[in-house]
């Protein structure tokens, strides 16, 4: 898999040539059950000319005291396994972080040679998450591109989630942490 750095994504593009890519975007923290709906998703809607791209990153951004469940480099071995060929990693610098969700998007429009968009049903992005799926999935298909929103993914009657899956390490209840993983903890 290559893996591509925001700040050369935003000089070069992807290396596709003629080929359009199949995009998702997230921190995809611990690449649980959810996460890997979504990523099928990308990977299975792979016509020929399709390479399937995910834009992560390096550090879990949401809060500085939460732990990543894994690190980066286990992140993208999984995502290689998964079928991803392409990842754009991005630092979440203080740039990146007062970007707007339309204008990430309009930079992933203009150097991604998107074919495709897929994004889980509660991603937001952008300045003060200014952005929700349904408003990524109306930019994409207001400029002819198939988007599509991924229901979540429920373990006993309720979402997958990364907080719940750290919640349920933090208990002790290490069977439920990995079922919603879908794998052991150590991998």
């Amino acid at each position: 898999m290559l893996v591509i750095e925001w700040v050369r994504f935003l000089e070069s593009g992807l290396p596709l040539g003629e080929n359009l890519s199949s995009m998702t975007v997230g921190v995809f923290d611990g690449l649980h059950r959810g996460h890997q709906a979504l990523i099928e998703r990308v990977v299975s809607h792979n016509p020929p000319a399709h390479a399937p791209v995910v834009i992560t990153f390096r550090q879990n951004h949401k809060t500085e005291e939460t732990e990543s469940l894994q690190t980066f480099d286990q992140k993208i071995e999984m995502l290689e396994k998964l079928g991803v060929k392409i990842t754009l990693a991005v630092d979440f610098t203080e740039s990146f972080r007062r970007m707007g969700g339309i204008e990430f998007l309009e930079i992933l429009l203009k150097r991604g040679k998107i074919g495709f968009f897929a994004v889980g049903s509660d991603f937001r992005c952008g300045y003060r998450l200014d952005t929700d799926a349904a408003a990524i999935q109306k930019f994409f298909t207001g400029k002819n591109i198939a988007a599509e929103i991924v229901p979540e993914v429920m373990e006993g009657g309720l979402p997958i989630s990364s907080s719940r899956i750290r919640a349920a390490i933090a208990s002790g209840d290490l069977s439920l942490a990995e079922k919603m993983l879908g794998r052991p903890l150590s991998t």
